[in-house]
C-alpha cells in the first residue's frame, strides 16, 4: 500500500496485485487493460471496527491523445476513454480506479457489525 499514497489513507492493512496491459489496434487507437485484485481492510462507518474488503477490477481504457478523441471514443457503446497527455502516470491511473471502485460509506453486512 506504500507505492500508492491516497489508497494508503482510506485502508489500514493490505495487498492489491495489478496487472496493466497495453495494445494497439489496426487503426492505432491505444488501450489499456487493467486488472486488479487483492483484499484490503476499511473501516465500518457503523461500528469503526475493520472490515475486510475485497477488491477486483478488470477495465479496458482507451486513451485518447486530444478532445476530439476522446468525444469519438466516448460516442461508442461501451466505451471507456481517459485523455493522457505526453505522459500516464500508472499509480494515479490505479489508485483512481481502486478509489472508484470503494463503497461510498463501508459497512458491515446487516448482522455481523458487533454494535
Amino acid at each position: 500500500m506504500s507505492a500508492f499514497p491516497r489508497l494508503a489513507r482510506e485502508f489500514t492493512q493490505g495487498a492489491l496485485f495489478c496487472r496493466v496491459a497495453g495494445q494497439a489496434d489496426q487503426r492505432g487507437g491505444l488501450s489499456l487493460r487493467l486488472a486488479i485484485r487483492g483484499e484490503v481492510e476499511l473501516t465500518c462507518q457503523r461500528c469503526l471496527g475493520a472490515m475486510p474488503h475485497v477488491v477486483q477490477i478488470e477495465r479496458t481504457l482507451h486513451l485518447a491523445r486530444n478532445e476530439a478523441e476522446l468525444e469519438r471514443l466516448d460516442a461508442l457503446p461501451d466505451s471507456d476513454a481517459i485523455l493522457v497527455g505526453e505522459t500516464l502516470n500508472l499509480v494515479d491511473l490505479v489508485e483512481d480506479e481502486v478509489l472508484l471502485g470503494l463503497p461510498l460509506a463501508p459497512m458491515h453486512a446487516e448482522g455481523e457489525c458487533p454494535v
